[in-house]
């Protein structure tokens, strides 16, 4: 995918634990910037989805539950309609149809996702 170039200044403190947090996972402060960049704003458009680390990499997940965005999407998948979803998960609708938007806009990331943590 075709990057461009941004630039911010931070304070040297949040400077510091970012280093540091690159240097845990092995990757160049600039690359951990960009996905803590990218995620936050995904985190903006897209109330209630949060990202963790998981078996396959980064996944999107439903802030408060350790639900992955692609086990809603396989539930909704079975139980046909956001409310029986909803039901099942005991959650409010929003939230499901908050996961599913996200699920129908990021399509092959979900897809990868559950892919590499069911073993398909």
């Amino acid at each position: 995918m075709p990057t461009v170039v941004q630039s911010c200044r931070i304070e040297q403190q949040h400077a510091a634990l970012l280093a540091k947090q690159a240097k845990r996972r092995q990757l160049e402060v600039s690359s951990l910037s960009s996905l803590y960049l990218k995620e936050k704003a995904l985190e903006e458009e897209y109330p209630g989805i949060g990202f963790r680390d998981a078996v396959g990499g980064r996944e999107a997940y439903v802030l408060g539950h350790r639900v992955a965005v692609w086990e809603v999407a396989g539930i909704h998948r079975e139980a046909g309609s956001i409310a029986k979803t909803a039901d099942y998960l005991r959650w409010p609708p929003a939230l499901v149809r908050c996961a599913l938007a996200y699920a129908k806009a990021f399509a092959e990331e979900i897809r990868q996702q559950r892919d590499s943590e069911v073993g398909a």
